[in-house]
């Protein structure tokens, strides 16, 4: 008879459970869950931020779906357990973007949280005007109030800058873009006729790409749909009856334009691998500069390449073969002036190679080279003489070889390395890790943003944007018990 009453009672109290959690919640209680969890990952973010020594801001701007200019700022900076990228604000900019307004905001949100400018090491920005002008633009203005402070323009920004198009690349991938507009943009029934076609060809894709000048990788990606559906694309555009359906089959059949929409898929995908490796979160600026630095080697290995065997650009190579042609001077032109750029752009690098190698393999680095003045010049509170000491104590250490042969770079640093034996040495790493590279962070928290505040939810207050987008992207765990408890209850519904 008990065993009874207390199945009865665990089943009525598990009916009831069930029915609560079906009750839908107010959007007034939503709002509240929403701004004390957001409420509690800044405090924790603010108290964290207080105590490090130094910290790096990643900024770029993008506007919502209603057209409201957000600036995103992010903050790096070692916490005494590990490294931590976090939002630091969504500031929202009316009117104008100008090196003085957002200026003005970033100020009044330090002054209003009791954040220290001074601790701010490093800056990196997409390089656009109001960011980097020499008078008016943001680094300019911070750089007065942190005469140290150190600006860096976004890496992945100058390798895809690197790879701008002119001449006869523009020519042929503007005509490829025309192409596929042509295809997908100029008629829905023609792209339905068009995708019912490589279904019936059994085509190993279903349709073409569409190019995006903000999505990095897709000029890569389009060209290579192109050219795997070549012939499916020469079918379709010969059973059109329109002019500019004829002068896009007469490219398509043009073995010479050909050949160049072939050869820009290869070094486009060349150019996309990159920008892969310099893609995520938690990248060192020295992890980023390697990789560039590697690409450039590889650059000069395919100018040598295109005249040979073609190894390195497969589309070229199978439509060279089949038509018995030779790579076009143009061809080799374009490598080389891609090389060209990547050494301008990069040999004005704001640190030296041998500062970076130091953080990454410190015990390959002269005791007495130059990059120690430089290391000097960057964290005034260094003690050159003590640092060069302790590179050969390093040198000549085994435990930490092996131990840096199975560490990460910033574990090596942030917890292998002994602070009181090799004080300057981490001071100067820790410096370093501290850096963003690029402002990849912010971008990709552009797209949560627009998937936060979609075109239902389109009145979402630049506050509660805000709040949404901390909760969505931080890695602080917010004390759900603690809330709770401080919270008060009103016992009257």
């Amino acid at each position: 008879m008990v065993d009874e009453v207390l199945k009865h009672d665990e089943k009525t109290k598990k009916m009831v459970v069930e029915l609560l959690h079906k009750v839908p919640l107010s959007d007034c209680t939503a709002t509240r869950r929403v701004e004390a969890l957001a409420g509690e990952c800044l405090s924790n973010l603010l108290s964290d931020i207080k105590k490090a020594e130094v910290m790096s801001l990643a900024i770029d701007s993008s506007c919502d779906r209603t057209d409201i200019e957000q600036l995103s700022v992010f903050v790096r900076f070692f916490d005494g357990k590990v490294f931590r990228e976090e939002l630091l604000c969504l500031l929202e900019i009316q009117g104008r973007t100008t090196g003085e307004i957002i200026f003005n905001k970033l100020m009044q949100f330090f002054e209003k949280n009791g954040l220290d400018l001074s601790k701010v090491v490093s800056v990196v920005t997409d390089g656009a005007p109001s960011m980097v002008g020499h008078h008016r633009g943001l680094i300019s203005r911070l750089a007065a109030v942190n005469p140290k402070l150190i600006a860096f323009h976004c890496i992945i920004h100058k390798s895809v800058l690197c790879a701008k198009l002119s001449g006869k690349m523009k020519e042929t991938m503007d005509t490829v873009m025309r192409l596929v507009n042509f295809i997908r943009a100029s008629s829905g029934l023609q792209h339905r006729l068009f995708r019912a076609l490589l279904e019936e060809m059994s085509a190993e894709r279903h349709d073409l790409l569409l190019h995006n000048d903000v999505r990095w990788l897709s000029k890569g990606r389009v060209l290579e749909r192109v050219c795997e559906l070549q012939h499916e694309l020469c079918t379709f555009l010969s059973s059109l009856q329109s002019q500019k359906a004829e002068t896009f089959l007469r490219f398509l059949n043009d073995n010479t334009e050909m050949a160049f929409v072939h050869f820009l898929c290869d070094i486009m995908s060349h150019l996309n691998q990159l920008n892969l490796q310099l893609q995520g979160k938690n990248h060192t600026i020295a992890d980023m500069y390697e990789a560039v630095e590697a690409f450039r080697l590889k650059l000069d290995l395919f100018e040598r390449d295109l005249q040979g065997r073609k190894l390195h650009f497969p589309y070229l190579q199978q439509h060279c073969e089949k038509h018995q042609m030779q790579e076009d001077l143009l061809m080799r032109d374009f490598v080389m002036r891609l090389a060209e750029n990547f050494k301008e752009r990069f040999q004005s690098f704001n640190l030296s190679s041998e500062l970076l190698l130091f953080l990454r393999q410190p015990f390959s680095v002269p005791a007495d080279g130059q990059w120690t003045a430089e290391a000097k010049r960057l964290v005034s509170s260094l003690d050159e003489a003590s640092l060069q000491l302790e590179i050969l104590e390093m040198s000549k250490s085994d435990l930490l070889r092996e131990q840096h042969k199975e560490a990460s770079v910033s574990d090596f640093w942030s917890k292998v390395v002994s602070q009181a034996k090799f004080k300057n040495s981490r001071i100067i790493a820790m410096f370093l890790l501290s850096m963003f590279p690029s402002t990849y962070i912010c971008e990709s928290s552009f797209s949560i943003m627009n998937i936060i505040k979609n075109q239902d939810r389109n009145r979402l207050s630049s506050v509660h944007l805000d709040q949404c987008l901390r909760i969505a992207t931080t890695e602080y765990s917010p004390n759900i018990r603690g809330i709770a408890s401080a919270g008060r209850c009103h016992f009257s519904h």
